[in-house]
């Protein structure tokens, strides 16, 4: 077996107490701190390390430029690699996008040493894990956490703060690909939260402009044509508990307006009303997009990104997963023994393939693919009774020839049309796979409808 090695960490600083507070906890943690005190030093020792390190404290302002420069290097941390960002006043904006970028937390000097202490000793507990882990790549036990399953670094690194979170009555905005969980993680936060009131999620790519205010605000009986009682809407029904706003760059300008005043008075008002309602409910929000593209295509107001991404909780796409990919496949496999009394189970070569396959449709396309296969299986699942370009890896139709200095526009509009035929035509499916949102989709194909290009679903 080969030798793990030891973990160390990173202080990034100029300040003398506040990096003796941290050297101290660190070492009584083992965690090996490396102290820097510019950006320098710090990008020698990260090219040497990069992998290596647990955890980074990061200053904002250094000698030879901004904390946040380090953020925005190439393979500087490992996607493990905790972050923690410090200032010694407040600073929304530089923490805003730090968050948006690597770091998971932003803290203000002085430094809340037993807080700190706590977090360290959080990182120790799931190193100590992930070396267990590391000893079985295909170790079929995942644990839970709220209505979470996997035992990966990443999803380590998301109980964490999930469990930090969740207590708090900060607005939490939730960022993943299709298919990896999101509502899953906002029922768990629920539940940690100890909130005596519902968990609620509203769909805002589901819900036409024209409902979506009534939807949200409800309406009172006799304010439009076919209002014939008093609606509740998502506000009313969450009270007490969480709203969850599903693909929250699908909501239109208008209502995003809306909604920010909502969140900033903490009061509503039903449609045809007279009268403002007061509102305690925790928000969360998510989208399988990043959100400074989503701002950047005016799918979403910066204002209200503020607003609703108090903390930002990166979702972890299954390929970035490791051992988690088979656990969770035996997971569903144990739920469909357990239903129908069987006791099928994986050949050796289905698990090397489904731990080989980057499932672009995440948790959302394991779980499917192994009810296929259940179904066709007499009693051990095998590669073939999984979709032909699912698990085979060999077939060359399953990929997309991309010339060099081909044009970004052009490779998109290629992967978007491949990827529609694949699906059959099926828009819902074809945007699933590709991880972007169905208005998005239809977007790009009314853009390729033009005398210029191909109708979509022919090829080029």
């Amino acid at each position: 077996m080969t030798k793990r090695v030891e973990p160390c960490s990173l202080i990034i600083d100029t300040d003398s107490p506040n990096t003796r507070m941290l050297q101290s906890l660190m070492q009584e943690r083992g965690l090996n701190p490396i102290v820097c005190h510019d950006l320098a030093s710090a990008r020698a020792v990260l090219q040497e390390q990069a992998d290596n390190v647990a955890v980074a404290f990061i200053t904002l302002d250094l000698p030879d430029g901004a904390g946040l420069d380090l953020l925005g290097d190439v393979g500087a941390f490992s996607d493990d690699t905790e972050i923690a960002l410090m200032h010694t006043e407040d600073d929304p904006l530089r923490a805003a996008q730090g968050i948006a970028q690597k770091a998971s937390y932003f803290f203000c000097k002085p430094l809340d040493e037993v807080f700190i202490a706590e977090l360290l000793d959080d990182i120790k507990q799931d190193l100590s894990m992930q070396g267990m882990e590391q000893e079985e790549t295909l170790s079929c036990a995942v644990d839970q956490f709220g209505l979470l399953r996997g035992n990966s670094a990443p999803m380590r690194k998301l109980y964490r703060i999930i469990r930090k979170v969740a207590a708090t009555d900060a607005t939490v905005l939730l960022v993943g690909e299709s298919g990896t969980g999101k509502e899953l993680a906002a029922q768990t936060l629920h539940q940690m939260s100890g909130l005596k009131g519902p968990f609620v999620a509203m769909n805002c790519g589901a819900i036409s402009a024209e409902l979506a205010e009534s939807e949200l605000f409800g309406h009172e009986k006799g304010s439009f044509s076919g209002a014939h009682k008093q609606h509740a809407g998502y506000f009313e029904r969450a009270e007490g508990g969480t709203l969850l706003l599903d693909e929250i760059g699908e909501m239109s300008m208008d209502m995003q307006v809306k909604l920010l005043r909502v969140l900033e008075t903490r009061k509503y008002r039903r449609v045809g009303g007279t009268q403002d309602q007061e509102m305690n409910v925790r928000f969360v929000s998510a989208t399988n997009r990043e959100p400074e593209v989503a701002i950047h295509e005016g799918l979403l107001r910066e204002d209200l990104y503020f607003r609703i991404a108090q903390f930002v909780l990166k979702i972890p796409p299954l390929r970035a997963r490791g051992s988690d990919i088979m656990g969770l496949a035996q997971h569903l496999l144990n739920e469909l023994n357990e239903v129908h009394g069987t006791a099928k189970c994986f050949s050796a070569s289905s698990q090397n393939a489904i731990v080989e396959y980057p499932w672009p449709g995440n948790v959302r396309e394991l779980k499917s693919a192994v009810e296929r296969a259940y179904i066709m299986a007499e009693q051990q699942l095998e590669s073939e009774h999984f979709p032909d370009g699912q698990i085979d890896l060999g077939e060359p139709e399953n990929y997309l020839s991309v010339s060099v200095g081909e044009t970004l526009e052009h490779t998109e509009k290629k992967q978007i049309i491949a990827t529609l035929d694949a699906m059959d035509g099926d828009k819902k499916a074809a945007a699933d796979s590709l991880g972007i949102s169905l208005k998005t989709l239809y977007n790009r194909l009314n853009e390729y409808e033009s005398p210029d290009g191909p109708a979509p679903g022919e090829q080029e």
